[in-house]
């Protein structure tokens, strides 16, 4: 590779040709190159050639350069181009060769001026000017442009400038097109400046100020100030009013309706609002031009804003423009926090003046306040509805800019852009500006609360309710005013009822949600007196919100009246609540809260007027949930005021039409008072029930009993009135069960709810719960355990509050000593069956129950004698009592009723028998010998058909006997039984059974019962009837059975032939 030297020789070597051919520029170019690469070996080089006075040119070119008479050509060197050579490097080049040379300082001064180095700048040239003279001008002139580009007040320089065209106009102009072009804007429009602000000034200031149109004349040829008559020259002399009407003559249109366009009607219309700012007072008409001047031809506005305005003027301009925008806008926040109408967006024409200063301010505000007058002016084109534009801005604005930007500056934008994509529908593109927002948190607190309101609004759109409240809750927690703008402004409108509904709701759901918690775990820290107040205030600030939204609502109204009742500021909940019921007199919801709050702080007339008004409204349906939110000790008094109110107006008993309506009051005042107590009202509901069933309403009383018994399934109270309501309803069944289960409970309460009872209710309910208790018993016994003490406990209940309720009744006395004897309690027993036993004679079942009394001591013919009586009358009860035995003490009572029946049938007695036999039957488990004994008396007394039923069963459970004789002296039995039903054909058919069993046993038996000749009649008559239906089989066996009978029976024998004749030949007779 090339050293620096080396490369500095070629380059040297190629400025030698080409100054040995005369191209100065190009040699005088390498050399700068040169130098460029190795300052030390250029240097040598050229002085080298200066010393033989080769180099003079080279010194020359350079001058030129410094000055900028000139420009540097490019060069190409080994066919790459040389870039790096600027007038910069000519000067330093300059310098090294001839040090102090003027040109080198000139440009060394400029290099100052453009790093900002003003000051310095200053006072070298006031260093050189002692010592350059040759150079006076153009360093005074350096000095002067110094001086007006420090920012100190630019008289001095301005001065230096004119002094400066007064000895040298053209050489003033001159230097000032070539070395101070780049600040010729500035110069211009300081020098325009010091004409307006010296108008008034002395002779020698009015001589500088034609200088200073002169020079400004010489500068600018084309300017305005070139012809006197001109806007800018009227407005530089300080004719405003003239230039104000020149401008506006030169803006109308003639009448083909063309007139200026483009960059000279902007440059008239800034030039107007000049004049407008000047004169005073005019700022709408300054703000109306310049933003039509700028929407015009935005270069020519901006050039013509800075040319005809003072830097003082144009920071006039922002103040006022920034002044209107933000009295513009709030006079659109005043309108939209006055609308009365939720979704309505009156007030947006307010908005087409901001956004004219806004656009102004745009155009002229430094470059630091224009991301925030973005900001704003976007949010005025969304609060207008142009959502394209507003949109289309907000991703302008959107996009990167200098790395240094704060991450904060973009909240407020992205919660815009969030809005914009809500109102086109846009919802999952507004979730992510929304929460890219949120997720940022400070340090834009307004962009954070716009987005947390937006993000609510989606939320609530997308269904999480919950969530969307509590996005509001901490929106109006952080700003409760940006909190209410966005939601009255922000929200498009056909939302707005929707947010508002679910607010309120969700409001109500926290308030009673940190009601809960705190009546749950009340010494729970998180759960604690401060988190529950820091809840509701929440819910507070939320609740206010949805008032300034719809001061209408009186369900928001009343959500804020609650929250500061929940807030403990009962004065200012007392007075939200008067001012609600201003507005409604007989809103229920308002006049229930107005009464326990007069509760809670003592007066107790005014509340007792506020319950009477809401009782003459008969609006229940809203106390529910108006009394959730109150505090339980509250509520019981509400519960307690109402309850014993309602007593009282039922202890006046007033009778008619009176009695009723009396009856519908205390109803509501219940009813409030059932509202109050929630799960504790059973009072109330127990007297409410009674009342609903004193108007009739039977189903209603039984959703208040059903409601008690719910709560407290063993409210006694609440059983018997049940009980009444399913008689009154026919349902005895559900009576009676329900009279049982209180009787279980509490029997002395019971007692006098039925002897209070009409006779007829009280017959009822006693007939069924005897038979209640009565099947209950036989149940237990049946099971053949020992009564449980609970199950016994229930029948003694029932049974003792029987005879207490009428102790005239017998049937009563019976049951209870039924269970006493079940309960092996026969001496209590005994003495609850005297009242029985005074009758005379005693009912047949009391003298059962005193025989059964009279086993259990031993006597069992007394025993047999007193139940003997019952067996026929009712077998059913005998049973009963007969399962309250012990397996002996039946055996002996059935071997007693055995032996007293056969002793009376023997006697000739089978009526007294009978009684007897039915008790051994029942006694003895219907043992054969007993059914044989009690068929026999049946059939004495002539009672064949029962007679008959009782043999059946004999001769069906002996079926499978071995004893023949007393099988056929059973069927001879039956035989004589059904004669005395006068059935011939069955008789025929028992006989023969039995002589087919034991036909010498038959014969006696038959012989001596029915008797020989009727046996053999019934005999041939069967026959007979056998034959003539061609049964010839039966007629043989009825002739031959009779033959057996009487063998000398001649019809029998006749019988017998004839069949044997009329058989068929293929009948065998046997």
């Amino acid at each position: 590779m090339m050293s620096a030297q080396e490369l500095v020789a070629c380059l040297c070597r190629e400025g030698d040709q080409h100054l040995a051919l005369g191209e100065l520029p190009l040699a005088t170019a390498f050399y700068l190159a040169a130098f460029s690469c190795h300052a030390p070996s250029a240097l040598r080089h050229v002085q080298a050639a200066l010393a033989e006075a080769q180099g003079a040119p080279v010194v020359a070119t350079l001058e030129a350069w410094c000055r900028g008479d000139s420009q540097i050509p490019a060069i190409h060197w080994d066919g790459m181009a040389v870039v790096s050579l600027t007038g910069a490097l000519a000067s330093a080049f300059l310098g090294a060769l001839c040090p102090g040379h003027p040109a080198a300082v000139l440009h060394s001064l400029a290099g100052l001026l453009a790093r900002g180095h003003h000051g310095e700048v200053v006072r070298r040239c006031d260093a050189l000017l002692d010592t350059h003279s040759q150079q006076a001008l153009e360093l005074q002139l350096t000095r002067a442009l110094a001086l007006v580009l420090s920012g100190e007040p630019a008289g001095e320089g301005v001065a230096n400038y004119l002094q400066a065209f007064a000895s040298s106009a053209s050489r003033t102009v001159a230097f000032i097109r070539t070395h101070q072009q780049p600040y010729l804007p500035t110069l211009l429009s300081t020098l325009r400046s010091h004409i307006p602000g010296r108008a008034e000034a002395t002779d020698r200031a009015g001589q500088q100020d034609t200088d200073c149109q002169g020079l400004l004349a010489a500068l600018d040829p084309g300017g305005p100030w070139s012809d006197a008559s001109s806007p800018d020259a009227l407005l530089l002399c300080g004719r405003c009013e003239d230039c104000l009407a020149v401008c506006s003559r030169a803006l109308r249109s003639d009448p083909t309706g063309s007139g200026p366009q483009g960059e000279r009607r902007a440059s008239l219309l800034v030039t107007r609002a000049a004049a407008a700012l000047l004169m005073g007072g005019r700022v709408p008409d300054v703000l109306r031009d310049l933003h039509e001047a700028f929407g015009e031809s935005p270069r020519a506005a901006r050039r013509q804003f800075q040319a005809v305005l003072s830097a003082a003027d144009q920071g006039r301009v922002r103040a006022q423009a920034q002044e209107a925008a933000d009295q513009g806008f709030a006079r659109f926040q005043e309108a939209v926090r006055s609308r009365r109408e939720l979704r309505e967006d009156a007030g947006r024409e307010l908005l087409a003046p901001v956004t004219c200063a806004l656009r102004v301010l745009l155009r002229v505000a430094p470059a630091g306040a224009r991301p925030a007058l973005g900001t704003r002016l976007a949010e005025c084109l969304l609060l207008a509805g142009d959502l394209a534009a507003a949109r289309a801005l907000c991703e302008r604005l959107l996009q990167p800019r200098r790395a240094g930007d704060r991450a904060g500056d973009r909240a407020p934008l992205l919660a815009l852009r969030g809005f914009c994509a809500l109102h086109a529908g846009d919802t999952e593109r507004a979730r992510e500006d929304f929460q890219a927002v949120v997720a940022r948190g400070p340090p834009s607190p307004e962009g954070c609360v716009r987005a947390l309101c937006g993000r609510g609004l989606v939320r609530v759109l997308a269904g999480s309710a919950f969530l969307g409240a509590l996005d509001y809750v901490t929106a109006c927690r952080l700003r409760p005013e940006e909190a209410l703008l966005a939601a009255k402004s922000l929200v498009p409108w056909n939302l707005r009822g929707l947010l508002r509904t679910v607010l309120r709701e969700e409001g109500r759901k926290m308030l009673l949600r940190t009601r809960g918690l705190g009546c749950r775990s009340r010494a729970a820290d998180t759960h604690g007196p401060r988190a529950q107040e820091g809840d509701a205030l929440g819910v507070h600030q939320l609740a206010m919100l949805l008032v300034e939204l719809d001061p209408e609502d009186e369900a928001s109204c009343l959500l804020a009246a609650d929250t500061l009742y929940r807030l403990g500021r009962l004065e200012d909940a007392h007075k939200s609540l008067l001012v609600a019921l201003s507005r409604r007199p007989q809103a229920a919801a308002v006049l229930v809260r107005l009464a326990l709050l007069q509760l809670r702080r003592g007066f107790s007339y005014d509340a007792n007027q506020l319950v009477k008004k809401v009782v003459q409204t008969g609006d229940t349906a809203c106390i529910q949930p108006t009394l959730d939110i109150f505090s339980h000790e509250d509520r019981q008094l509400l519960q307690a005021h109402c309850h014993a109110r309602a007593l009282s107006i039922l202890r006046a008993r007033p009778c008619g039409a009176d009695s009723r309506a009396r009856t519908r009051e205390a109803i509501t005042y219940l009813s409030l008072a059932i509202f109050a107590a929630g799960s504790e009202a059973s009072e109330s509901l127990l007297v409410r029930a009674r009342c609903y069933g004193l108007l009739g309403q039977k189903k209603t009383a039984m959703f208040d009993f059903n409601a008690v018994l719910r709560a407290k399934p063993g409210n006694v109270q609440a059983l018997c009135g049940r009980a009444l309501v399913y008689l009154a309803l026919d349902q005895l069944q559900e009576a009676v069960d329900d009279v049982a289960s209180a009787l279980r409970l509490d029997p002395g309460a019971v007692v006098p709810e039925l002897r209070s009872l009409k006779p007829e209710a009280q017959l009822l309910l006693t007939r069924g719960l005897h038979t209640h208790c009565r099947t209950l018993l036989s149940q237990l016994l049946d099971t053949g355990a020992p009564l449980a003490d609970e199950d016994a406990h229930g029948l003694l209940a029932m049974g003792d509050a029987l005879t207490r309720v009428d102790a005239a009744q017998p049937d009563w006395h019976i049951l209870l000593t039924d269970i006493l004897t079940a309960l092996g309690r026969y001496e209590e027993a005994g003495a609850r069956l005297q009242p029985t036993l005074q009758p005379s004679p005693p009912s047949a079942a009391a003298r059962a129950r005193r025989g059964l009394l009279q086993i259990k001591k031993g006597d069992m013919a007394t025993a047999a004698q007193d139940l003997q009586c019952l067996a026929e009358t009712d077998a059913q009860d005998l049973s009963f009592l007969l399962r309250l035995l012990q397996p002996s003490e039946q055996q002996s009572l059935t071997q007693a009723a055995a032996q007293e029946a056969s002793t009376l049938l023997d006697a000739g007695q089978p009526g007294q028998a009978l009684g007897y036999c039915s008790l051994a039957v029942l006694a003895g488990g219907s043992h054969t010998c007993h059914l044989r004994l009690r068929a026999t008396c049946l059939g004495e007394l002539q009672q064949f058909g029962r007679a008959l039923r009782d043999l059946d069963r004999v001769l069906q459970e002996g079926a499978r006997d071995s004893d023949l004789p007393g099988r056929a002296e059973d069927f001879c039995s039956r035989g004589r039984l059904l004669l005395g039903l006068r059935d011939k054909e069955g008789a025929a058919g028992a006989f023969t059974r039995a002589l087919e069993l034991s036909p010498a046993l038959a014969q006696r038996s038959l012989w001596e019962r029915p008797g020989q000749a009727p046996t053999a009649r019934v005999f041939l008559h069967f026959g007979q009837r056998c034959l003539e239906e061609q049964r010839y089989e039966e007629a043989w066996t009825a002739a031959r059975s009779g033959l057996l009978v009487d063998p000398d029976h001649g019809g029998l024998k006749k019988l017998k032939a004839r069949t044997q004749r009329e058989a068929s030949a293929g009948c065998q007779l046997h």
